[in-house]
């Protein structure tokens, strides 16, 4: 027993050494696998009937081995052919279809090529082997390409996809029975084969597992088929480009997996089904160019799936559904061609990158937001229920005129209009006396010309005009002192000349006349008395003009300034010393202007930055490197400080006094009276209850005015 077991154990071991010996004798050799012979005889087949202007195929010889030829992909291991791939390689010729000897090819690519014949196999030929491998087989795009039948297709059992686009099947009258007998396809593509039947009566075909269906550009002309409402797991269909009629079944709605729905360019009719809604995965929808009529409706807008939606082009009417704001995916709209108004309060399709044409659309919603979206073409009409319109950062061109100058029915309410960051060109409008109730307009970054109309004037409720970054010309010397609440205004950036402004209304708070380095503007002259008498400014810009003169010594009461830009101009003199005592400042820029002496001492002006001052050789002290002469302006520096060293001690001794005493007496004559009487008690808290309200809509609002703002600080 031991002997037998010894001798088994002998056995195993040199079946062991013997097959370690041979790897090793394989790695050792390193010895590349070679392509099939029978491979290689039929490629080499199908090149000789191929017309190859190019060279495309120079690698293709009798010396080479085929797995490395151009296009060739084999097996690692087995070293057979399995893929095919001749993409866009400018072949002309024959297609001669030896290739399907290729026993373990299951991917072949000869599309966007140049052939001219298909030359099938003999199918009586017993030799050929059947090619069930093929998966994957593209012929589209040979344009010149023509095929009087399918039959060569029938014996390819394990074919997934399949693309004859743009191949003419014009004689091929059993088109969909053959392909029914493919029941393993994913993808069929016959687009634009001239095909002309598409059997609508059939019931059922054998396309079991078909994904995706595209039989664009046929000549389709009769109702939807019936077997395409079979197609139970079919995700992408496409028939546009034919001349369909009728109207979508319901049926349709048994396709649950639909992800893409092309139907346009057809002449389907009837309305829009309200249930089309219920297509839940639903991305891609293309009604457009068709008959349809009727409403749009409001159930699109619980496709929340949707990236693309087109309906334009038809003959839909009444309102746009408020719900197609609901469509947080959408990436894409159509809606241009039809006569369509929205009647709704809030129509929000901001932050998208939806394109349409809205030059035809009358809006009619209280609060529309179609800002940063790509809107095109020209501005839409509104009627007199707008609000509050929002077209910012848009690809609208043409004219303002047609939005603003035209009759209204009844008094409008446009309260908030920004159109700014569009290709809007033409003049400023001559029409505001129609639109009395602007508070808020931005029309800055487009391409406006000409003066700004004397008919602005009349918006007398306005609080912010933004008007920077256009080709504007000619003397701004508007009167806008009657217009009370105007707290911002904006014109720099463009070619305006003559002298400042100055009938500003006193609630100004930003007034920015900046130009650019490309086309400035031409303001000329002394900064005039006037403009310092708007005590409420926060935000001063001249910059980048043609000023001359000294800064005016009462530059020092607009205590409430914290901005101030008065660079490169002409400026002269001293700085004076009254810019000191703005307490507030917190930016100020001076530079490239012809300023002399020494800086004011105060700590607002030391705390800026060197470059605030750069450029003005006459200047001296800090910020800057060059120190001043002993006793340069001492004499206004001491005019400033007098007599402050004397009163410090006792000043603050006061101070902290009054601020104990004051204090206590506060704290008890407020809480004590709180903690004696209940009903203060309940009238205070109350107060603070409405404090607290008011402050959450005064923060709510400012919050949108200043993301308004937009662009009006660079």
């Amino acid at each position: 027993m031991v002997d037998f077991t010894s001798q088994i154990s002998i056995v195993f071991l040199l079946l062991l050494s013997a097959t370690a010996f041979h790897k090793g004798i394989l790695c050792s050799t390193n010895v590349p696998l070679r392509c099939n012979e029978k491979d290689r005889s039929a490629l080499l087949i199908f090149q000789h009937s191929v017309v190859d202007h190019f060279n495309k195929l120079s690698s293709w010889s009798n010396e080479e081995d085929c797995c490395a030829w151009k296009g060739v992909h084999c097996d690692n291991i087995t070293g057979r052919v399995t893929r095919l791939d001749l993409n866009q390689q400018y072949l002309e010729g024959e297609i001669n279809l030896s290739l399907l000897e290729i026993e373990f090819l299951n991917y072949l690519d000869l599309s966007l090529n140049g052939f001219k014949i298909l030359s099938p196999p003999p199918i009586l030929n017993q030799s050929i082997v059947t090619p069930s491998n093929i998966e994957y087989l593209d012929l589209s795009f040979n344009d010149d390409l023509q095929m009087d039948n399918l039959e060569w297709l029938s014996k390819f059992s394990s074919l997934k996809s399949l693309n004859l686009t743009q191949i003419n099947l014009q004689n091929e009258t059993n088109w969909l029975q053959t392909m029914a007998m493919h029941s393993s396809l994913l993808e069929l593509r016959l687009a634009s084969c001239h095909l002309t039947d598409i059997s609508p009566s059939i019931k059922h075909v054998n396309f079991t597992s078909l994904v995706t269906l595209d039989l664009s550009g046929n000549s389709f002309d009769s109702e939807l088929p019936e077997w395409l409402f079979n197609l139970n797991i079919i995700s992408h269909i496409d028939l546009s480009f034919n001349f369909l009629k009728g109207q979508i079944p319901k049926s349709l709605l048994r396709l649950q997996n639909l992800k893409t729905l092309r139907l346009n360019y057809n002449d389907l009719n009837g309305s829009i089904p309200d249930w089309s809604g219920q297509h839940e995965h639903l991305q891609y929808l293309d009604l457009s160019e068709n008959l349809f009529h009727g409403y749009i409706p409001s159930s699109l807008g619980n496709i929340s799936s949707l990236v693309d939606l087109s309906i334009s082009s038809n003959f839909l009417s009444g309102n746009l559904p408020t719900s197609l704001g609901q469509l947080f995916n959408l990436k894409s709209l159509f809606i241009g061609g039809d006569s369509l108004s929205a009647n709704v309060t809030l129509v929000n399709l901001a932050n998208n990158l939806i394109t349409a044409n809205l030059s035809n659309i009358t809006l009619n919603s209280k609060f529309i937001f179609m800002d940063h979206n790509n809107f095109t073409g020209g501005l839409p009409h509104i009627s007199p229920n707008v609000f509050y319109l929002d077209l910012y950062n848009n690809s609208f061109s043409g004219p303002i005129s047609p939005l603003l100058c035209h009759k209204l029915s009844s008094e409008n309410s446009l309260n908030y209009l920004d159109v700014s960051y569009n290709f809007l060109a033409g003049a400023v409008p001559d029409c505001w006396e129609n639109w009395k109730g602007l508070s808020f307009l931005f029309m800055e970054n487009n391409k406006l010309t000409g003066e700004v109309p004397p008919s602005i004037t009349s918006l007398i409720y306005l609080q912010i005009l933004d008007l920077h970054n256009n080709n504007l010309y000619g003397n701004f010397s508007l009167d806008l002192s009657n217009i009370t609440n105007l707290g911002f205004i904006n014109i720099g950036e463009n070619n305006f000349s003559g002298t400042i402004p100055v009938n500003m209304p006193h609630s100004m708070n930003v007034m920015m006349l900046r130009s650019n380095h490309f086309e400035a503007n031409n303001l000329s002259g002394e900064i005039p008395q006037e403009i310092f008498s708007l005590v409420q400014l926060n935000s001063l810009n001249f910059s980048q003009n043609h000023l001359n003169g000294k800064i005016p010594k009462e530059i020092g009461d607009m205590k409430n300034l914290e901005s101030l830009d008065l660079s490169n101009n002409q400026l002269s003199g001293e700085i004076p010393v009254t810019i000191s005592t703005l307490s507030f400042l917190s930016f100020l820029n001076l530079s490239n202007n012809d300023l002399v002496g020494q800086i004011p001492l105060g700590t607002q002006l030391q705390s800026f930055d060197a470059s605030s001052y750069a450029g003005n050789h006459g200047l001296c002290g800090a910020p800057l490197p060059k120190n001043c002469t002993r006793g340069e302006n001492d004499d206004d520096d001491s005019k400033l400080h007098e007599g402050n060293n004397d009163d410090d001690d006792s000043f603050i001794k006061s101070l902290y006094l009054g601020m104990g005493v004051g204090f206590a007496v506060g704290f008890w004559g407020i809480c004590g009276s709180l903690f004696l009487n209940r009903a203060w008690r309940h009238t205070y808290f109350r107060f603070l209850n409405h404090a607290v309200d008011y402050l959450h809509v005064f923060f709510a609002v400012n919050f949108k005015l200043n993301n308004g703002m937009r662009g009006t600080s660079n």
